[in-house]
This record gives C-alpha cells, sequence and structure tokens, in this order.
C-alpha cells in the first residue's frame, strides 16, 4: 500500500546505528493529523542528502531561489519552522 504524506513540520536526529527522520502535517490549529517515522542507515542518509541538493539545484535553476525555514526558537521564525526540531534517539 502507498502512502502519501504532505510534511509542514519534521524533526531529524541520529545514533550510531541509524539517522531518524519524522515527518508531520500539522494542522493550522495545532493539532498533528499525521505522523510518518523513517530510520534510514548513515550511508543511506548521506545518498537521500546528495539526492535532495541535487533535486534542489535542478528545482531552483527552474523555478528560482528557495528559502529554508528558519529553525526553532529563532526570532522571526515562521510557524512551518517552529516545528523543525532535533530529535535524538
Amino acid at each position: 500500500m502507498t502512502k502519501t504524506l504532505f510534511c509542514n513540520s519534521f524533526e531529524v536526529g541520529h545514533n550510531k546505528e541509524a539517522f531518524c527522520l519524522i515527518f508531520k502535517f500539522q494542522s493550522p490549529d495545532g493539532h498533528i493529523v499525521e505522523t510518518t517515522y523513517v530510520a534510514i542507515s548513515p550511508s543511506g542518509a548521506k545518498t537521500l542528502i546528495e539526492q535532495l541538493s541535487a533535486e534542489m539545484k535542478d528545482y531552483e535553476t527552474e523555478h528560482g531561489q528557495v528559502e529554508p525555514w528558519k529553525t526553532a526558537g529563532n526570532p522571526g521564525s515562521n510557524s512551518q519552522s517552529d516545528n523543525a526540531e532535533k530529535y535524538r534517539i
């Protein structure tokens, strides 16, 4: 079964064996509607970073510069980034 999650909040963390990615969809009232957990090996995480970097470069070439969400707790952060936190496993 294939499932699609629109993500507007995420957490990332790691230990010696794996990287943990937690993708969430949070409704405007702050209620977390859906959460998906992904564990990936360090070499898999490195490959994911390389692929995402290449895709972002292509995207920005076609559509223009993309600004990242500001990190949680920084003054002036937007509502999406308030939920981009470090997750420790």
